[in-house]
């Protein structure tokens, strides 16, 4: 027996006791009594989220009022000794606020009384009382406990709306035998899948700046991104850097400078020089007095004159004189050309060994660069290998991208197969659930058939499909949740992963045909006494009373009651001991 007692600190909570098989908690309604009236007066389901709350599940959003802040729930339970001898009885509580924390005594795997977090308590259970391997997170305890102590009776293979196809699949093929490491294979292609969808949606919508699919443009970005960066490391590499750079150029520049007012001197030089040598040869010296005497007589002689010897003598002197001033001016002449000519040879000179320590300069600066244009350089080369690694990523996202539907295609086709070779190697274990399956179907319904079809999926899942023949109403979908339910607990027991236990509140059968109320509740006294579990059933008395009151397959419930009874007659009778909202 996994389930004892269950009870609070709070002594006007009903203090519940369980035995082996059947456990019936029913509720008593006044006639006075509306629908409503009983949310939280009577208990029944507050009863099963009670339970989960114990065993690790979240708390309860109408347990957050005030009125139960100060309670803390207990439980007293058989669970597996260490060593996997026998049984300990085992007290377990926890208190409303804060929540986070359990105390567990009695237990021989935990020592002496602890108290843990919730997370350690979670780990305890899945290990010791489910078995689910260490490296396995699906299913996980709470997935479990939705299966086996319901609060939702939508469909019959999902104990939550939100849980995805492939945790059901897991979950189910867990409970049923299977392996869980084969059929959780499944969730690494479903977040593939949803990860690839994502990322397309995000880069269609332009969510994720410059990531591009276009994996060509991104190859010839990536081309050019390279070349530029390998030539910047060529350059880099064959720089000899001048920390004195700036210097040399500064005295480059000034010998350019220098060379510059040289050539401009030497410039007028030359022309002074050009002067002088046409002022020179301009010069000429005067002719012989003879020749001078002879000619100014023939021109006197032309004209009927006769020239004195006065005038000649005279004119002699005036000549000789001239001469004399001609031969000075052109001996300054000469000297000042030559003058001229030495400094331009001077200035040659001087221009000749500027320029060679000039050429010297701007070799040593062709031969190397300055530190700054070295480090600006280096900044480019860290700039363009930036680049080609941004490249380089966004074209494996895009090649990763564009590869996720080929990946998913042949991961599923992989994982199909792994799961039909599951199925074939666990055929008979699973042809004893399939084939109880269909026998309490025919036990309920003598009009219909019932299958539990068990396959894998077009997407790698493990497909479960509980059916029962005929038109698919509410309480034909009960009486499935029901059958099925059964089938995965037996299974769950038979294989050691899952506590003796089930639960089931009275939602499940509220839509069901009494006769097949009737039928169910004899069949779960049947096998709970058969394969060793608690069956734990919570029912109004008076829907009770209409299952009773069957002439064919009538259920006695006398045996299964449980030591209290709730009611709606009173604020004390329900299963907190009073009202609150």
């Amino acid at each position: 027996m996994f389930l004892r007692e269950l009870y609070a600190s709070d002594k006007r909570f009903k203090h519940l006791r369980f035995h082996a098989g059947l456990n019936m908690l029913v509720a008593d309604r006044a006639d006075a009594s509306a629908q409503g009236d009983s949310r939280n007066s009577i208990g029944k389901t507050s009863f099963v989220k009670v339970l989960r709350f114990l065993l690790g599940g979240e708390l309860p959003p109408e347990f957050k009022s005030p009125a139960l802040s100060d309670h803390e729930f207990i439980a007293v339970l058989s669970l597996p000794a260490a060593g996997g001898d026998g049984e300990d009885v085992v007290r377990v509580s926890r208190a409303v606020s804060p929540a986070a924390r359990v105390q567990v005594s009695g237990w021989t795997l935990v020592g002496r009384s602890s108290d843990m977090h919730m997370d350690d308590w979670r780990n305890l259970l899945s290990r010791h009382v489910f078995r689910i391997p260490a490296d396995v997170t699906r299913p996980t305890p709470g997935q479990l406990w939705a299966q086996l102590i319901r609060t939702s009776f939508s469909n019959p293979v999902k104990g939550h709306a939100t849980e995805t196809d492939w945790e059901t699949g897991v979950k189910i093929g867990f409970m049923l035998g299977l392996s869980p490491e084969i059929l959780g294979r499944a969730g690494d292609v479903y977040r593939l899948n949803k990860q690839g969808k994502a990322i397309r949606a995000a880069v269609r919508e332009g969510a994720i700046a410059h990531l591009s699919l276009d994996e060509p443009a991104l190859r010839a970005q990536l081309a050019a991104a390279r070349r530029q960066r390998d030539r910047t490391q060529t350059d880099l590499k064959s720089f000899r850097v001048d920390e004195q750079y700036s210097e040399h150029q500064q005295h480059a520049d000034e010998l350019t400078a220098s060379i510059q007012k040289l050539n401009d001197e030497a410039l007028a030089l030359q022309r002074r020089s050009r002067e002088l040598d046409e002022t020179v040869r301009a010069e000429v010296v005067s002719r012989s007095d003879t020749e001078l005497t002879t000619r100014l007589a023939r021109v006197y002689a032309e004209i009927g004159l006769v020239l004195p010897d006065a005038v000649g003598r005279r004119y002699d002197e005036v000549q000789t004189f001239h001469e004399s001033v001609v031969r000075n001016r052109r001996s300054f002449l000469e000297q000042e050309l030559e003058m001229v000519q030495a400094r331009l040879s001077a200035l040659d000179s001087e221009r000749r060994a500027l320029d060679d320590q000039r050429s010297q300069i701007l070799r040593l600066l062709r031969e190397t660069v300055a530190l700054d244009t070295f480090v600006a350089v280096q900044r480019d080369l860290a700039s363009h290998e930036a680049d080609v690694a941004d490249l380089e990523r966004r074209l494996e996202a895009a090649n990763s991208i564009s590869t996720i539907n080929d990946t998913i295609t042949l991961r599923t086709a992989e994982l199909v197969a792994s799961v039909r070779s599951e199925i074939n190697e666990r055929g008979d274990r699973l042809e004893h659930s399939i084939s109880l399956f269909g026998a309490l179907g025919a036990e309920i319904y003598t009009d219909r058939d019932a299958s539990l079809l068990v396959t894998p999926t077009a997407k790698g899942l493990l497909g479960v499909d509980p059916h029962i023949s005929g038109d698919a109403s509410t309480g034909v979908r009960s009486v499935e949740t029901f059958m099925f339910d059964m089938v995965c607990a037996i299974a769950a027991i038979e294989a050691g992963r899952a506590p003796r236990l089930l639960v089931h509140d009275s939602h499940l059968f509220d839509a069901i045909d009494g006769r097949q109320v009737a039928s169910c509740l004899n069949i779960g006294a049947r096998l709970a006494e058969e394969y060793g579990f608690e069956y734990i059933v919570t029912m109004n008395s008076d829907f009770l009373a209409s299952v009773e009151d069957q002439s064919e397959g009538a259920f006695d419930s006398e045996p299964y009651m449980m030591n209290v009874r709730l009611t709606d007659e009173s604020d004390s009778g329900g299963l907190f001991g009073f009202r609150f909202e």
